[in-house]
């Protein structure tokens, strides 16, 4: 009796250290959002039966946005009409683009590398690249100048996104499933190798840099999750250069996001494909976690140009 008392009190221990939010954690974003003028922005409607956008980027002339959608193509808008957009891939190796997903792009020479988390599964079928382990994920390369496709990596575990270090040696490529991001070399002796960037806390998405030389992770959600106690999870995690964790972003649990963006001015814009919004918070003097995101239409890149890019099949 005595021994199922202990359990029992060592199991109401865990819950309680489970449900405790942690107070070290560092918190961004205020509840209030900042609003964005849709008439402003150039709406830019995906070709008919396309589904995405997953990522998008542009180049270092302004040219795009480039964006991967779901049949495994990269598009590229190229004037007045998306449709007439160029398609930049359609296989690699002799094996067809397929779950294409995360992309970015070389502002120096306009390169796009961009991932595809498998060969075996549709992106419908994305949780089975987890439930499986599936590792026929490939990092690729589109040669802006030769308009070839190359394989980076190959035989990579659920390869999501996807971003060009600031000194542009190296990628770093968010493994969804083991749930870390690894660091793949694109210059020097070690081209091509791959080796472990960090562990993270939860199953990433994006990848994009941040004001500081690091990077903003997106998490789909966290390794340990409950579905009850607190409403709040990470929405995001800022890892530096070399790997480290430094800052947690904490929101509602109805916010997941796959993507976040900070940009010069201290604003963050959150994106999901399943529906084209970006949200936009900027950072407090005091950090208070996101309580709430009241939704909008509006989508804000990095960059100068606005764009709302939506699929005409949700």
């Amino acid at each position: 009796m005595e021994k199922t008392s202990k359990l029992a009190l060592l199991a109401m221990s865990l819950l309680v250290m489970l449900l405790v939010p942690s107070t070290a954690a560092a918190r961004v974003g205020p509840a209030v959002m900042s609003a964005i003028n849709a008439i402003q922005m150039e709406h830019l409607d995906l070709p008919k039966l396309v589904i995405g956008p997953e990522s998008v980027a542009f180049d270092g002339h302004g040219g795009g946005p480039y964006v991967s959608v779901s049949d495994g193509r990269i598009l590229k808008y190229g004037g007045k009409d998306w449709w007439r957009g160029n398609r930049i891939g359609t296989e690699a190796a002799g094996v067809p683009l397929s779950f294409t997903n995360g992309v970015d792009v070389d502002q120096v020479t306009g390169d796009v590398y961009f991932t595809s988390s498998s060969t075996t599964y549709t992106r419908a079928q994305h949780e089975r690249v987890t439930v499986t382990k599936d590792s026929t994920g490939r990092i690729m390369k589109y040669d802006a100048h030769t308009n070839q496709v190359t394989v980076i990596q190959s035989n990579v575990t659920y390869p999501n996104g996807i971003a060009i270090s600031a000194d542009r040696t190296h990628l770093i490529v968010a493994s969804t499933g083991p749930c870390k991001l690894l660091k793949v070399w694109i210059e020097g002796p070690k081209t091509g190798s791959s080796e472990l960037f960090t562990e993270l806390p939860g199953y990433p998405d994006n990848v994009r840099p941040d004001q500081k030389g690091g990077y903003w992770v997106a998490l789909h959600r966290e390794k340990f999750e409950l579905p009850f106690g607190p409403d709040s999870h990470l929405l995001a995690v800022r890892i530096s250069a070399n790997g480290q964790k430094l800052q947690d972003m904490r929101g509602s649990k109805g916010v997941r996001p796959t993507e976040v963006v900070e940009k010069e001015d201290g604003m963050f814009s959150f994106g999901n494909p399943a529906s084209p919004v970006r949200r936009a918070v900027s950072p407090p003097s005091s950090p208070p976690s996101i309580k709430s995101v009241p939704p909008v239409r509006q989508l804000e890149t990095p960059n100068i140009r606005r764009y709302l890019i939506s699929s005409l099949v949700i």
